[in-house]
């Protein structure tokens, strides 16, 4: 078998990847629907007589992370198993075709569902809801504030982390083959305990007449005319560092996730 990748062979994997789990991912998609329909039922029963649009995007976020993460957790579970394993392993496609294929039905393929079934049940939740106000004259239902372009950014901002979660998930299943989502887990909180020590240390260095964001450091002096003195990185490497930051570590993850399969023994 060749080496390099081919869509042809990409294709027939993700035919045989969707035709051996059919069940699986039909199951998982009444899964979703019926968590969310649960979900929305607690937030029909709670939010009254008020209803704000607001809850239901943080009840949407908050789905789309734990269930993309436990989703994703779940790519290479079958390495934990030694048949399985080496039936995987020995598959005749080369191991980026493997990656990109459980990329496909993780992230994409989770993504689109989970939107769809989402909004699928919002829609007769506020149907339902619409309903009910008509019949209880004290309760409202209040939709979410238009932001804008602020809404949008907020929007990608999340959607972009979503993704580098995903594929950190994505990684952690094959270096963790038993309790992936948990260790994962437990990974990710000490990263991000260690990331916001390490800033709570940094602020604590710094003089108590300056403040700082990443890529800027102020001085305040007020004997100078302008009262302070800004230490910066050129707008350039600024915006370079912004995207590098948005886009970079789900391709980083994801490259570190196939070298590691390249080198996957079992």
């Amino acid at each position: 078998m060749s080496d390099t990748f081919s869509f042809s062979r990409l294709g027939k994997l993700i035919n045989k990847q969707f035709f051996e789990n059919a069940r699986l991912y039909a199951f998982s998609t009444l899964a979703i629907v019926g968590l969310l329909a649960i979900s929305f039922a607690f937030w029909f029963e709670m939010a009254g007589p008020n209803y704000n649009e607001d809850g239901t995007y943080m009840m949407f976020f908050l789905g789309l992370f734990l269930g993309g993460g436990v989703f994703a957790a779940m790519s290479f579970n079958m390495l934990g198993n030694r048949d399985k394993g080496i039936y995987w392993l020995t598959l005749p496609a080369t191991h980026l075709e493997k990656l990109v294929c459980t990329i496909l039905f993780t992230t994409v393929a989770f993504t689109i569902i989970y939107c769809l079934s989402f909004f699928l049940v919002k829609s007769v939740t506020i149907m339902l809801l619409t309903e009910y106000i008509k019949s209880n004259p004290g309760s409202s239902y209040v939709k979410a504030n238009n932001l804008g372009n602020e809404g949008s950014l907020v929007m990608r901002y999340f959607m972009c982390a979503f993704i580098a979660i995903q594929a950190f998930y994505i990684l952690g299943s094959v270096y963790f083959s038993r309790y992936a989502f948990v260790i994962t887990s437990v990974v990710t909180a000490a990263l991000i305990f260690s990331f916001a020590y390490y800033v709570h240390l940094l602020e604590d260095i710094l003089p108590d007449n300056s403040s700082w964001n990443l890529v800027s450091l102020r001085e305040y002096n007020e004997n100078r005319e302008d009262g302070y003195r800004l230490y910066s990185i050129s707008p350039a490497i600024t915006s370079f560092l912004k995207y590098l930051l948005q886009f970079a570590w789900a391709p980083i993850f994801w490259f570190i996730t196939w070298v590691r399969l390249r080198e996957k023994e079992i």
